[in-house]
């Protein structure tokens, strides 16, 4: 994430304090990068130049058919799917440099303000996209968030994890919201697997889809080492057998410290490369963060203003399961 720091200080008192604070925030921007990893890890991060971005998913083409000698090939369309509206939204937030910090020459302290200000951005972005993901679950399609309201629906109006996602060629309907939890062995991971693997396009064609990643809670220690010994022991798990662990190197674990529920030991299992193929979590980066300076003259305090615009969404549903969900709306394998 690029943060720009616009210095509209001219000031004699401020100017140097200035010049090492912004300093420090651009320090930070390169160093503090753990939320922007988590941010890259769930969603396919764009920019946009736009009031919002208007998302489409398409289909395959059908299967080739057989042609005579000389005759045309046959010509086909893309399968238009649903379509998705992604509103971006404002954000904004101030802190304040007393003059008296200035007087006792407490730099520290100030850097220690400004940095807060990079990170509270940073962690707002990672958290919007982690609440996205997290709460669009049964028939809970918005969320509150930073005061407002926002739209958390998937492309079929459903939410993210559904027990009947529809299709635009076929009546019948798809599930990736389940209630069984892990399980202290592989084989409700590998049930999840195999549901997802055989998840279908809008024309009814299997796609294939290898799940490869597993997002965890940041407050549910057990479920962590739980899974940490099925996909990471050598041996299978919970067996004197000496066969080897046929989970181990296939996944990758994300502990979302960010996703803290109250009650329950919900999981979520992804195909990273689903998601990029299918652009299916989106985040947009309208307006990266931007921090403007400037000297108060009633109170002489310098103040840091950050301000940015983002938004997330869902063109598709096809990269991710839920399970161990207690929303009614969950299915059992």
């Amino acid at each position: 994430m690029a943060v720009i720091v616009r210095d509209n200080t001219n000031d004699a008192l401020w100017n140097e304090w200035a010049k090492v604070l912004d300093a420090a925030i651009y320090d930070a921007d390169v160093n503090h990068v753990k939320y922007d990893e988590l941010v890259k890890a769930l969603a396919n991060v764009d920019t946009s130049d736009m009031y919002a971005e208007k998302t489409q998913t398409f289909g395959d083409l059908d299967d080739y058919l057989v042609k005579t000698e000389g005759a045309n090939a046959s010509e086909d369309d893309f399968e238009q799917g649903y379509a998705k509206l992604i509103q971006h939204y404002t954000f904004g937030k101030s802190v304040i440099i007393s003059r008296e910090l200035r007087d006792d020459n407490r730099i520290q302290d100030a850097k220690q303000k400004v940095v807060n200000l990079l990170q509270s951005y940073k962690r707002t972005r990672a958290k919007l996209v982690s609440n996205a993901l997290t709460l669009s679950v049964g028939t809970t399609t918005s969320m509150t968030f930073g005061g407002a309201s926002i739209d958390i629906s998937g492309a079929d109006t459903k939410a993210l994890f559904n027990s009947a996602h529809t299709l635009k060629r076929s009546a019948s309907t798809v599930c990736n919201h389940y209630s069984d939890a892990f399980g202290s062995n592989a084989d409700v991971l590998n049930e999840l697997a195999n549901k997802m693997r055989n998840f279908v396009n809008d024309r009814g064609e299997v796609l294939g889809i290898t799940a490869d990643t597993i997002i965890i809670p940041g407050n549910r220690w057990q479920l962590e080492e739980t899974v940490k010994r099925i996909i990471g022991s050598e041996g299978e798990v919970g067996s004197n057998n000496n066969d080897i662990n046929t989970q181990r190197g296939k996944w990758k674990l994300i502990v979302d410290e960010l996703w803290t529920p109250a009650t329950g030991d919900p999981y979520i299992i992804m195909s990273s490369e689903a998601n990029k193929e299918l652009l299916a979590t989106r985040f947009y980066d309208r307006t990266p963060l931007d921090v403007a300076t400037e000297v108060e003259t009633k109170s002489r305090n310098l103040v840091y203003n950050g301000y940015g615009r983002m938004s997330v969404g869902f063109t598709n549903w096809r990269h991710v399961i839920m399970g161990g969900s207690s929303d009614a709306d969950a299915q059992s394998l």
